[in-house]
């Protein structure tokens, strides 16, 4: 039997008090929606549709064509949303898996638990609770004197008996796909609010149909989202989760509170993580790598035993046995060898380095390939950049670059070259030449005199 999901992700979030549609803000870095499409997509369920609506085109560009859209154009409540999508499954056999789009913690084994609980009940729908000590603001699940679920009350609805019941809905569901949209149908227009409630299926269903529940232990993995307090809940029990997972698989980790790290990460054992440090994105840090303190790694790949201190590499490759930092910025798929030293203030930029070559201080290298065994003066610069296009600089292996040195890009210095200390180069160097482009020192003798004043003269004034 064929499996669908349907994300209810149509509404503005205005509690969040941002230009954002609530599905696409970020946690850690990645899209709540993105979370819930990624363990969807790892699940038994075959087909995803999403509803949506306000600033739909920014989820549409979201999540592209990994799933089926539906539109919800006007937000008249969460009964009117699966309704919209009638068009996509209505009259589908199978199982229909309901979920908001802002509840990012739920995982695929859960998924996966709850879909194969309600076909083996032979359930028609099952509602997915969880026990809140504190109810206030769930709706209640409401059963008979036999235990046999007959509604769900909304907190504005309860009357003070219903108040009291701790049973409340996570606002998941597992449907029978033919049946959902039968019942919904039937729902009618909460006279209070205007809209009209998916909660309110439980009513109808139950007096035909098998109404079950299955009750969740963990109630964050069923927490919605509404402001972002929420928002910095859902990531702080996300990278407690995360983090925990690092470190049993072999990862070290100091104050690991102050450590982010993404959903996609993947972390090698042996690695040394410092404390403020954010790692996200598709980044793979291999073994015996140290990262951090005060570092952020995105979209990146560091290889074993390198190092990276107080630097930001985004987008970027570092080698083996590499340092960097401290205060380096990679970007811009910078893909830095083996043996490399990037130190103090570097910035590179879509440019690649040889094995052991040595940018200590003070350096922009920028649209550049570099060779193995270079070595970079304090203050040298690749200069690619005439004020309109982007420019090469291809330097060879063996090439020592003095202090303050500029190179003016499209360059290109071969093998074995020397530059002496603040030189301006304009042309191609040969292999093996020691180049000096400077203008001569002239001393003027006894000419200073009027421009400074000795510091004698000006204190006897």
């Amino acid at each position: 039997m064929k499996k669908y999901a349907l994300i209810l992700a149509a509404g503005k979030g205005t509690r969040m008090r941002t230009e954002l549609p609530k599905v696409a803000f970020p946690i850690l870095k990645k899209p709540m929606i993105e979370y819930i499409v990624e363990n969807i997509e790892k699940s038994v369920i075959d087909e995803i549709v999403a509803i949506v609506g306000h600033k739909k085109e920014i989820v549409q560009e979201l999540l592209g064509d990994r799933v089926t859209y539906a539109v919800q154009e006007e937000q008249l409540g969460t009964g009117h949303a699966v309704l919209s999508a009638a068009p996509q499954l209505a009259g589908k056999e199978g199982t229909t898996f309901i979920l908001p789009g802002d509840m990012p913690l739920m995982e695929y084994p859960l998924m996966d638990k709850l879909i194969r609980a309600h076909e083996e009940m032979g359930n028609d729908l099952t509602i997915v609770t969880m026990m809140m000590e504190y109810p206030k603001g769930y709706g209640r699940i409401v059963r008979d004197e036999y235990g046999i679920v007959t509604s769900i009350v909304e907190e504005n609805d309860c009357n003070e008996a219903q108040k009291l019941i701790k049973e409340v809905n996570s606002s998941v569901y597992i449907v029978n796909n033919k049946l959902l949209f039968e019942y919904a149908k039937k729902i009618q227009r909460n006279t209070r609010k205007g809209e009209y409630y998916l909660t309110d299926i439980v009513a109808l269903m139950h007096q035909d149909c098998k109404v079950n529940t299955f009750t969740v232990r963990n109630p964050m993995v069923t927490m919605g989202i509404n402001d972002l307090y929420g928002i910095s809940i859902a990531e702080k029990y996300l990278r407690d989760s995360i983090n925990k997972g690092h470190m049993l698989n072999g990862v070290s980790m100091i104050n690991p509170e102050t450590i982010t790290i993404g959903h996609n990460v993947i972390i090698e054992e042996g690695v040394w993580i410092y404390p403020n440090t954010t790692i996200t994105g598709h980044t793979v840090i291999k073994k015996g790598a140290v990262v951090g303190p005060n570092s952020e790694v995105v979209d990146s790949i560091i290889h074993e035993r390198a190092e990276i201190r107080h630097s930001i590499v985004l987008e970027s490759e570092v080698g083996h046995d590499t340092t960097v930092g401290p205060f380096a910025h990679l970007r811009g798929h910078a893909v830095i060898g083996p043996n490399n030293r990037i130190g103090n203030f570097v910035e590179v930029k879509k440019s690649t380095t040889g094995e052991g070559t040595k940018a200590a201080h003070l350096i922009y290298l920028g649209d550049a390939t570099v060779g193995k065994n270079v070595n970079f003066g304090c203050g040298s610069v690749t200069v690619n950049y005439d004020g309109v296009k982007k420019h090469q600089t291809i330097i060879g292996d063996d090439v020592f670059v003095g202090c303050n040195v500029n190179l003016i890009a499209p360059i290109k210095v071969e093998d074995n070259v020397f530059i002496a200390a603040g030189s301006t180069v304009t042309e191609n160097i040969p292999k093996g030449a020691f180049t000096i482009a400077r203008n001569k020192q002239i001393n003027k003798e006894d000419y200073s005199k009027n421009y400074i004043k000795p510091k004698s003269e000006k204190a006897e004034l």
